[in-house]
């Protein structure tokens, strides 16, 4: 199950698959088109492609084998159409994927096909112009020094020229897709063995099956694959994500590890709180989470980075947000809480007030704390704070607070078996105390 962003379109399965066909087969037609284009003037660029990597002063290449001379012939006709035809590769695929892509996938993606294009088409110009000449002539010259006739099979040297460009094109696709990650913050410790174990898997894959009966050659290009790839992406296989977010583990009543965060729509209240006032737990404030897509796509990221299972926001505005963000947060495996959807800054006297009241709110909540964690850390806040008059609110429903609460006052919600033990330990400490009265 994927997230479903604002904006993706609500539209089944098969209608996905059947534009993916139209376009797969819009992209193929041209190939084939612009491939019979290039074929019948192949022989001309053919010839001229011999004559610059030939090593020789005088001609010393021949066609021994002239039935693989129509293979070389169509495959480098299918090179070129497809060189050709990449703008069009590029338009398709960002087409096709970027409505179900977040911000910075979508950048990553657009990012990754252009540059590789680039690249593409560059290594095939380097390595037919530069490369291919440059070690001929170094093979030649040991040829001519051990004694041997210079004698070379066309079809050969192309075919090699055609497998060092394919491998080329793997290892700088797959290391620019890493690089491009990283520098738009998708790759970082928390997630590069995803990363790593897809571009190496499928690199290893298109190896092995184009080099099938040369698994001692496959296995070689493998491990230089493996090692430029790691090499040019160790700064953000090895870096911490922007997004990471400190957050302890606690554990819950069956044993089971859980990360909690709490996060506040600003929401153009008057009362913003800062991150030092809930330091003890993972705390992310945002401006408008409720109407900004960029903000909820962040939201997204930081609990699919940290982890996240449980999620409490406050101090929005907006009654349409919890159904906007509940189905993603699910898909993340994270649980939207609603306990603290009613708190909001308006209904407080100033942002102190605001400040204490959330405190205590957050000290009361239980799942995954137990009762007797929940009263303790309210006793601990109880105590750094003697001075005030407290409201217990027992009732365990969601109330309304507003222009109810004095300045100099702090709601405690607490479970009714739990309003005793409350009770007794306001009173031990000195502290006034009412009971909320709806």
């Amino acid at each position: 199950m994927s997230l479903q962003l604002e904006q993706d379109a609500q539209v089944p399965l098969q209608t996905h698959i059947d534009e993916f066909s139209s376009r797969f087969a819009i992209m193929i037609f041209i190939w084939i088109v612009a491939s019979i284009i290039w074929i019948t003037n192949i022989d001309a660029i053919l010839e001229r492609v011999v004559q610059i990597i030939d090593p020789c002063i005088e001609e010393c290449t021949n066609l021994y084998e002239p039935a693989k001379w129509s293979e070389i012939r169509w495959l480098s006709g299918a090179l070129l159409g497809f060189i050709t035809i990449i703008p069009v590769i590029v338009y398709q695929a960002f087409i096709f994927a970027r409505p179900g892509m977040m911000k910075n996938e979508s950048n990553w993606l657009i990012t990754w096909l252009v540059l590789g294009s680039i690249a593409f088409i560059a290594n095939v110009a380097l390595t037919v112009l530069v490369i291919m000449p440059y070690l001929f002539e170094i093979g030649h010259n040991n040829h001519v020094n051990l004694g041997f006739a210079a004698k070379y099979d066309v079809v050969a040297m192309l075919t090699m020229a055609m497998a060092v460009i394919w491998v080329e094109v793997l290892v700088i696709s797959g290391a620019i897709a890493m690089i491009i990650a990283g520098l738009n913050g998708l790759l970082h410790e928390g997630n590069s063995r995803w990363w790593r174990l897809r571009v190496h898997g499928i690199i290893s894959m298109l190896i092995l099956l184009s080099f099938y009966g040369h698994f001692s050659l496959s296995i070689s290009l493998m491990i230089v694959s493996f090692s430029c790839i790691e090499i040019l992406s160790i700064p953000w296989i090895k870096s911490k994500s922007n997004l990471q977010i400190s957050s302890p583990e606690i554990f819950d009543e069956f044993g089971i590890t859980r990360k909690i965060l709490f996060a506040q729509c600003e929401c153009n209240n008057d009362y913003i709180i800062s991150e030092d006032s809930i330091s003890s737990n993972a705390f992310f404030s945002f401006k408008s989470i409720c109407t900004s897509k960029k903000e909820k796509e962040n939201l997204y990221a930081i609990i699919n980075t940290n982890k996240f299972t449980d999620f409490f926001i406050f101090g929005c505005n907006s009654k349409s947000l919890n159904n906007q963000i509940e189905n993603n947060l699910f898909t993340s495996k994270c649980k939207l809480r609603n306990d603290m959807s009613n708190h909001n800054p308006k209904n407080f006297i100033d942002l102190e007030h605001y400040t204490l009241n959330t405190g205590f709110l957050i000290a009361s909540l239980q799942d995954p704390w137990s009762s007797e964690q929940s009263i303790s850390k309210i006793i601990d806040l109880v105590k750094e704070n003697k001075d005030r008059n407290y409201i217990i609110n027992a009732s365990g429903r969601d109330i309304s607070i507003d222009g109810k609460i004095d300045s100099d006052e702090i709601l405690i919600h607490i479970k009714k078996e739990n309003e005793n033990a409350i009770k007794s330990e306001l009173e031990l400490i000195g502290c006034k105390y009412r009971i909320w009265e709806s």
